[in-house]
């Protein structure tokens, strides 16, 4: 419908073009009265009267392409970096790869920038299974407790504890199992660290020790606290008001447990100890050469049946024994006394 209203035509001075205007310039107006448009409501709005622009889609095809490709190539990768890296050339020297690491910023051991004097053989070594993306997928935590800077320095938060062990616990056991226990062997040959085992070089030491605890040290820093679910190991390191609960870790390493320890009786103590004792099985370890002197301690402040104090079974050992004179007053301890000390001093 259109109304029709008469106006003055004399209040309009100027020339207008339009239509419209001349239509008003001549005294007549037009109303429109169909219903106003609807304002949008961006939250209640009907989405379908929305169509969306249509766009080219003649790239699409190869950029799918691609990613497929990215992603397969990624998955290839990531196979054959996780299987187990024990192949061995005609020297006997394992064969490793160099693939990018998904825990680089996670402690890392040997992070210290120098893995010290030591001859050119025995570095090549070492910086070959270190860069091993299967080693750094393993996250050894039998490497970690006496050889990286970075995993003492987040000891003093649970937190990143649990994080480091949640990647450590959910490694492929077997997988690093079988490269770990190839590492142990290829470290003695002489094109390797035989001569640095000989001259008592104690980082080569620590690192073959590390190596064949890695089974033993990986169950048992794995256990959790029945009560609160935590990592046994978690507990112990950031108990300040007892600090010598993380001592028993370093038993597999052959540092042996200090005199006046006083271990927390709980029941991680009491699971650490009996993983321990089912390792003495093999008598070459390191762990037989410290476990009954650090049973007999911990039933004395614990009770005398609190844990077994002798020996597993004998069975046969398929390397060679280990018997570096490690002790707790010039290694472990050190390392854990400064971290008690930044605590007090927090």
């Amino acid at each position: 419908m259109v109304e029709v209203v008469k106006g003055d035509a004399g209040a309009t001075t100027e020339l207008l073009k339009s239509s419209l205007d001349r239509l008003a310039q001549s005294g007549i107006l037009v109303v429109d009265h169909s219903p106003e448009p609807r304002a949008w409501d961006c939250i209640n709005g009907d989405a379908s009267e929305l169509r969306r622009r249509q766009t080219d889609t003649s790239n699409d095809s190869s950029t799918t392409a691609t990613t497929s490709k990215a992603a397969t190539d990624a998955s290839a990768a990531e196979n054959s970096s996780l299987s187990p890296a024990a192949s061995t050339t005609s020297s006997g020297s394992l064969s490793v790869s160099t693939q990018e690491s998904t825990t680089a910023n996670l402690p890392q051991p040997f992070d210290s920038g120098s893995i010290g004097d030591i001859t050119e053989s025995c570095s090549d070594f070492i910086y070959g299974f270190l860069n091993n993306s299967t080693f750094q997928a393993c996250l050894p935590f039998s490497l970690l407790l006496q050889n990286s800077n970075s995993f003492f320095e987040i000891e003093k938060s649970a937190f990143k504890v649990t994080q480091t062990l949640d990647t450590t616990c959910g490694a492929d056991s077997n997988v690093c199992n079988t490269l770990m226990d190839a590492l142990a062997a290829n470290i003695t040959q002489s094109n390797n660290c035989a001569s640095d085992l000989t001259n008592e070089s104690q980082l080569v030491q620590e690192a073959e020790l590390g190596l064949k605890a890695y089974s033993v040290l990986y169950s048992a820093s794995c256990l959790r606290n029945p009560q609160t679910s935590a990592y046994c190991f978690a507990d112990a390191i950031t108990n300040a008001s007892s600090p010598t609960d993380a001592y028993i870790y370093y038993l597999p390493l052959n540092i042996s447990l200090q005199g006046g320890s006083q271990p927390t009786c709980n029941s991680c103590l009491k699971s650490s100890m009996a993983v321990f004792s089912a390792a003495t099985s093999d008598r070459d370890s390191a762990i037989a050469n410290t476990y009954v002197t650090a049973a007999q301690q911990i039933n004395a402040q614990c009770g005398p049946d609190f844990v077994g104090s002798t020996l597993a079974t004998a069975v046969k050992s398929n390397g060679a024994s280990t018997s570096y004179g490690f002790s707790f007053s010039t290694t472990g301890i050190l390392a854990l006394a400064l971290l008690v000390g930044s605590w007090l001093l927090r």
